[in-house]
């Protein structure tokens, strides 16, 4: 599910204002990943993209404003992650249907549970392998907490990935999808955040703790009667 997406700051006409614009947006991004939220300054982010400070004060008289387009950027080069997550987990939802066909209950949710495990830390091993995102999102999310622009931002790409997974868990038959994808999300977004501070990822560990949390959920699904 793909989310419109809205700039707030100049914008430009002109194939080179745009590719300028472009410069300015990708400069405070690499900032933000060095020196945080706080080392986006018009003149930092003039000197990281090699252009005039001028240009930086033109595009975004509002410092406020270059971050929540540097966000909107942002995600407009990484939902389409998100789009691939879902076409996998379509799949995976079809191959739990073609299972339900032969399978008796326990065996089909014993099925759901080893493949969606895997599916989820594979997920978080592919976000693990893109720390600077990683280091982006968190960013960008401890902002939105002093921001009200950015926290509605934030919010909506939020609710994009859980409606993803709400809709996988009530393709399951989940009465609670909700909650489900809520704990789901919690679980992903915590394992990130340690393993990012750790340096390194304890696959073994991970696919224990996902597996626990799956098995709790696909376990009080009920089948339809």
């Amino acid at each position: 599910m793909l989310v419109p997406l809205t700039y707030v700051g100049r914008q430009s006409n002109r194939s080179d204002g745009q590719a300028r614009r472009i410069e300015i947006l990708e400069a405070t991004l690499r900032l933000i990943v060095k020196e945080g939220i706080r080392g986006v300054r018009h003149r930092a982010v003039a000197t990281e993209a090699n252009v005039p400070l001028s240009s930086t004060t033109y595009y975004f008289d509002d410092i406020k404003d270059l971050i929540s387009d540097s966000l909107t950027y942002f995600a407009e080069k990484t939902l389409w992650m998100n789009k691939i997550l879902e076409q996998k987990s379509y799949a995976l939802v079809e191959s739990v249907r073609l299972e339900q066909e032969t399978a008796d209950e326990p065996q089909m949710k014993s099925f759901i549970v080893e493949n969606l495990s895997l599916f989820i830390c594979e997920h978080i091993k592919e976000q693990l392998a893109h720390r600077d995102d990683r280091v982006l999102e968190m960013a960008f999310h401890e902002e939105a907490l002093r921001n009200p622009q950015l926290a509605a931002a934030i919010s909506v790409l939020d609710e994009t990935f859980l409606v993803s997974i709400k809709q996988f868990f009530a393709g399951m038959g989940s009465t609670t999808a909700n909650e489900d994808a809520h704990q789901v999300l919690a679980i992903i977004k915590l394992l990130e955040y340690q393993y990012l501070l750790r340096g390194e990822c304890d696959e073994q560990q991970m696919l224990l703790i996902v597996g626990s949390t799956v098995s709790h959920i696909v376990m009080a699904i009920k089948k339809p009667s």
